[in-house]
């Protein structure tokens, strides 16, 4: 499986460069374009593209809906009922080379190369785990098993020396660990912006770790993915698309930081003071092909690779 890499970029560069920069003499109808995302601050190019117009002078319509978890786009997509979702590059990546029609459509952001990251392992302020070893025979969510947090977490914890099957692993969608951490059903979780933020400032979590950056610093972990056979179908549609994602993206990481903070409360709804306080990721629109390969590598360790085949061959 860590040789489809290669072939994957090779893939996605020939299939945008192939695209004519030429328009239609005749404006069409605007294309209609679902999106499914994580309602976290990632995705807050898709409001921005809308509200400053980037999508509208690209003649898309796009409207976007949520979900808990990024696998969750990666079904919502390759069922149909989405044209493009926001997922880990590590489930479009491991979707892919296990018979899913996915590929990437545009970059969306890595993580940070130095802490603090937008995301982290939390534990409860007065709890005795104070190291990984503390972890051991302990109860964590790092949300789906096999997602991009869950791999990492169990490579995480290797590279600690921690016997990751002395640990049980719970499902528990982002939103509800802080109750279930603070309820004293969990030990621990892993959990991202804006609840690290809402849990640290509450007083009742501390930070234990940032996995990502332990693993693979400034690591692209965002991404909008759809169908290969979509694309290639409606490739001048994908084009505009990933163009207005593209310069909303850079907009974000040129923005000034009371004008971004701004943007991501309205996107995710949180409250512009908390915003002021949430670790955001690396908005970026290239992607950083040698952490690809990192992920990759990490999903055949894992044998992360058989576990999802297995679940293709039961659809």
């Amino acid at each position: 499986m860590s040789r489809l890499l290669p072939a994957f970029c090779a893939m996605l560069i020939a299939s945008f460069g192939a695209w004519s920069d030429a328009m239609a003499q005749t404006k069409p109808a605007p294309a209609v374009i679902r999106v499914t995302y994580i309602p976290i601050a990632n995705y807050t190019p898709l409001l921005v593209a809308r509200d400053k117009g980037y999508f509208g002078e690209e003649n898309l319509s796009v409207t976007w809906s949520p979900v808990a978890q990024g696998a969750v786009s990666v079904e919502a997509v390759f069922g149909g009922s989405a044209e493009v979702g926001g997922s880990a590059v590590f489930e479009t990546m491991v979707a892919r080379g296990n018979g899913f029609d996915l590929m990437f459509l545009a970059a969306g952001v890595h993580t940070r190369s130095e802490p603090p990251d937008n995301n982290g392992v939390l534990v409860r302020t007065d709890d005795t785990i104070r190291v990984p070893a503390d972890l051991a025979g302990k109860k964590i969510s790092a949300g789906l098993l096999n997602s991009i947090n869950y791999v990492h977490m169990v490579e995480w914890l290797r590279k600690k020396g921690v016997d990751h099957s002395k640990i049980e692993f719970l499902e528990i969608p982002f939103p509800q660990m802080a109750d279930a951490l603070f309820q004293k059903r969990l030990d621990a979780v892993w959990n991202v912006e804006p609840f690290v933020t809402f849990m640290t400032k509450s007083g009742k979590a501390r930070v234990l770790a940032y996995p990502f950056i332990d693993n693979i610093p400034g690591m692209d972990v965002a991404n909008y993915m759809a169908k290969e056979s979509w694309i290639k179908a409606n490739t001048d549609v994908a084009r505009r698309f990933r163009r207005a994602i593209d310069r909303a993206t850079v907009f974000l990481a040129g923005a000034p930081k009371e004008e971004r903070d701004d943007w991501i409360a309205k996107f995710t709804g949180m409250k512009l003071d908390v915003v002021k306080e949430v670790t955001l990721p690396v908005f970026s629109t290239e992607f950083n092909v040698p952490s690809l390969q990192a992920n990759l590598d990490l999903a055949v360790r894992h044998k992360i690779d058989e576990v999802i085949r297995r679940e293709v061959d039961d659809l």
